[in-house]
C-alpha cells in the first residue's frame, strides 16, 4: 500500500523507492528499464537493491544521470541469525570498495553452489533440470530460487511460481537449501566500512521482536518501514521502534515485476524527506 500520513502522499511531495530488483538478481526488468519506469511514475530517487550484487548500479547510472533521476547505490544482502533468514539493505556505500566487492563476488559463487545443491535434491525426487538452465535464466546475474522456479515452470513440473515454492523450494519444502549464512553483524560492518547505511529489510516478514532488538544492537542504522507486506499498523509499529532507538526510516516497493499482470510500480513509496535524513547521517565526503 502507498505511504500515507497527514499531509504526505499528495502529488506535491517528492517520492522515492529504495527497494527495487532488476534482472541482475531476480527482477524482470533491466536496470535501464527500471530508470525509465521510475521517470514515468514521477519518482525523484530510486535505489536498485539486487540480491548480493551491485552490477545493476553501473548499468542504470548513465541513463539516470541523463534523465535527472537520483540513483542511490543499494544492495539487499543475505544473512542468517538463530535460524532466521535476515536481509540487510545497504545504501550510499562505495560499491567499488575492495572488501565489499570481494565479499559480493564470493556471494555470487555461494548462490550458484546453493542452486546446484537444489538441482541435486530435485533430481533425487525425479525432477530433472540442469544448472545451466538456471544460470541462463539468471542472465549471468545473481542466481536465486525464482530462477529455479522459472525453469521448473518452463519444463512443466509446476504450473506457477507459487506451486514451485510450496512444492519444492519454500523454506519448509524438500528441495530447499539454506541461503548465505553470514552473520548479520558482519554484513552491517561491511556496509558501514564502505561508507554506507544499513537497514533491516521487511521486518514483519520473518523477524520476531526479540531478534529485531538483537539486530539493532549489532549497529543497524535504520528499519524498512514502508513495504508491501506492512499494513498501516505495522508501519506505525516499526516507526515507533525506530524512534525508540533513534534509527532512520526507509522503504519501497520490493519490486520484481508485475504480479498477475498487474504492475503496481510507483504505488509503494517513501517521502523524499526520509532520503534527506539518511544523507544527514553520512560522512561529509559521501553526501556529495
Amino acid at each position: 500500500m502507498p505511504y500515507s500520513s497527514s499531509g504526505v502522499g499528495h502529488n506535491g511531495f517528492d517520492k522515492a523507492d529504495l527497494h527495487i530488483h532488476t534482472k541482475c538478481s531476480d527482477g524482470l526488468f533491466t536496470p535501464e528499464e527500471i530508470v525509465h519506469k521510475a521517470i514515468h511514475v514521477g519518482l525523484k530517487a530510486i535505489s536498485i537493491t539486487d540480491h548480493d550484487t551491485v552490477t545493476g548500479i553501473d548499468q542504470a547510472k548513465p541513463l539516470a544521470l541523463e534523465l535527472g533521476l537520483e540513483l542511490i547505490p543499494g544492495v539487499e544482502m543475505s544473512s542468517a541469525y538463530k535460524g532466521y533468514d535476515i536481509h540487510i539493505l545497504g545504501y550510499f556505500f562505495d560499491y567499488q570498495q575492495s572488501e565489499l566487492k570481494g565479499y559480493l563476488d564470493h556471494c555470487r559463487l555461494l548462490r550458484t553452489e546453493r542452486a546446484e545443491r537444489m538441482v541435486q535434491k530435485l533430481a533425487k525426487m525425479g525432477v530433472k533440470i540442469e544448472i545451466e538452465q538456471i544460470i541462463m535464466k539468471a542472465q549471468n546475474g545473481s542466481v536465486g530460487r525464482p530462477h529455479i522456479a522459472a525453469v521448473l515452470q518452463d519444463e512443466g513440473f509446476v504450473k506457477s511460481f507459487s506451486e514451485a515454492f510450496s512444492k519444492y523450494l519454500g523454506s519448509h519444502s524438500p528441495a530447499y537449501v539454506k541461503s548465505i549464512e553470514t552473520h548479520p553483524e558482519e554484513v552491517i560492518r561491511l556496509i558501514n566500512e564502505a561508507g554506507g547505511l544499513s537497514f533491516l529489510a521487511h521486518p514483519a516478514q520473518n523477524v520476531p521482536d526479540e531478534i529485531l532488538r538483537q539486530l539493532i544492537s549489532f549497529g543497524l542504522d535504520g528499519l524498512e518501514i514502508i513495504h508491501p507486506s506492512h499494513d498501516t499498523y505495522r508501519q506505525n509499529y516499526y516507526r515507533e521502534i525506530a524512534n525508540e532507538y533513534f534509527l532512520l526510516f526507509s522503504g519501497g516497493s520490493d519490486y520484481h515485476g508485475p504480479k498477475d499482470h498487474e504492475d503496481n510500480f510507483g504505488q509503494v513509496w517513501i517521502p523524499y524527506e526520509w532520503v534527506t535524513k539518511m544523507k544527514s547521517r553520512l560522512a561529509p565526503a559521501v553526501k556529495e
